[in-house]
């Protein structure tokens, strides 16, 4: 999908420094940023994309239904593409590496979900945190 595109058609203001971060996202595959991340990489193609307007951008493509975001435990969301892969992950507390949870494990934890708690529609934007095999 070209976000940029997704944005003009949706009549959104298509700034540079939008085009710079969408363009990023759109060839990291399913990698996972936080919004500094983001913004280091942002700065090596212009110096002039502040913070605010990263945060702004990742809220306008989440709101699109491009991007989603999940909370690091004690630290900030990281955000990543929608719908390519799982959306449940677990990270590692040592190393920080990123594991994406199969769709049917994520779909076996909101049944029990659902039955223990009687809730129909339950969502989530958390991670999963412990020790990665390679750090045991």
């Amino acid at each position: 999908m070209d976000f940029v595109s997704e944005l003009q058609k949706r009549e959104y203001r298509v700034t540079n420094s939008r085009k710079v971060v969408c363009n990023i996202l759109e060839n990291s595959g399913h990698e996972h940023f936080t919004a500094d991340a983001l913004h280091k990489l942002a700065l090596e193609i212009d110096q002039n994309i502040d913070l605010a307007t990263i945060y702004r951008t990742l809220e306008l493509l989440e709101e699109i239904d491009i991007v989603e975001h999940s909370h690091l435990p004690h630290g900030s969301g990281i955000y990543f593409l929608k719908n390519l892969q799982s959306s449940a992950h677990i990270i590692c507390d040592i190393c920080g590496s990123i594991f994406d949870l199969k769709n049917s494990t994520t779909k076996n934890i909101l049944d029990l979900l659902k039955s223990d708690s009687q809730y129909k529609d339950i969502r989530n934007h958390f991670l999963y945190s412990g020790v990665c095999k390679n750090c045991k």
